[in-house]
């Protein structure tokens, strides 16, 4: 990996640490948005992204932060519309993200997997949690209680189904990229995707209907957008998505705290990775 990769992620991913902190510079620059901005200068000079990406990147950062501040319906609308060719990554945006693997099978029955840096998706999971950021004081015990439960729970019930359905088998193994695997699903993926299903769509479908069925709405509607963000794997990755979704859901609405989400995702995840087919066995 060479020095021009680092300077780039390496500055993204203390941008992203960089969230729980309220530390600013000058008193007026937050620390997540030094190293952000510092993130895609270092992408711009090294040819990964264009000033296309870098306006509309702005943009969506700042309807973003005008939505925490209003709480207004149609700009909810309107971040989801402006952050989907990011979350996607569209081309005419033009990032080039990193590819750290290329189509390598971890198993003879596998189906080749690759492995990104999104700097696109990443910025608008740190737009989100940063500018909605909440402080709340956090009970570790019930914290790590809540994660293994809900983590038990989800590896008995997908891995059956995963063997059931032929998604998956039991196939042990530790991959030389582990380490950096966790990393970028921690700090890029898991926090993209759980900051705008999570913290975005379901709290605010959760905050907006006043009904008894504001859980089961909110959580089954973000759980299905999850899902079908998934549709690159099949409709039986979006089912077996959708069903994981309810649970990092849940376990945001128990603890109110994304990074239960978060952590409960990386660990279903990487226990997916280390023991069973990944991504999944070819049809």
């Amino acid at each position: 990996m060479d020095i021009t990769i680092i300077l780039t992620y390496g500055t993204l991913l203390i941008s992203v640490i960089s969230i729980w902190f309220k530390y600013k510079i000058f008193n007026k620059i937050p620390l997540w948005l030094f190293f952000l901005t510092l993130s895609f200068l270092f992408a711009f000079l090294f040819e990964r992204v264009s000033l296309i990406s870098i306006m509309y990147t702005s943009i969506v950062g700042f309807i973003i932060h005008r939505y925490y501040q209003t709480k207004n319906g149609y700009v909810f609308c309107l971040v989801l519309i402006v952050s989907i060719p990011l979350m996607f990554h569209f081309s005419f945006l033009g990032f080039d993200n990193y590819k750290y693997i290329n189509a390598i099978k971890l198993s003879p029955y596998s189906v080749p997997y690759n492995l990104y840096f999104n700097l696109d998706k990443t910025a608008v999971g740190i737009f989100i949690i940063a500018f909605g950021f909440e402080s709340l004081k956090i009970n570790v015990l019930s914290f790590i209680k809540q994660v293994a439960i809900h983590l038990l729970l989800m590896v008995l019930l997908f891995f059956v189904l995963a063997i059931v359905l032929g998604y998956s088998k039991f196939e042990p193994k530790l991959p030389y990229f582990t380490p950096v695997w966790i990393i970028v699903n921690l700090f890029f993926t898991c926090l993209a995707e759980e900051a705008i299903f999570r913290r975005l769509i379901q709290q605010k479908i959760y905050d907006t209907i006043s009904s008894k069925y504001a859980l089961v709405i909110s959580l089954l509607v973000a759980s299905l957008a999850f899902g079908i963000a998934h549709y690159n794997g099949g409709l039986l990755y979006i089912l077996l998505a959708s069903v994981a979704g309810f649970f990092y859901g849940y376990i945001y609405y128990r603890t109110k705290r994304i990074e239960a989400s978060m952590l409960l995702h990386v660990l279903f995840n990487l226990i997916h990775l280390l023991t069973f087919t990944y991504p999944a066995l070819a049809s």
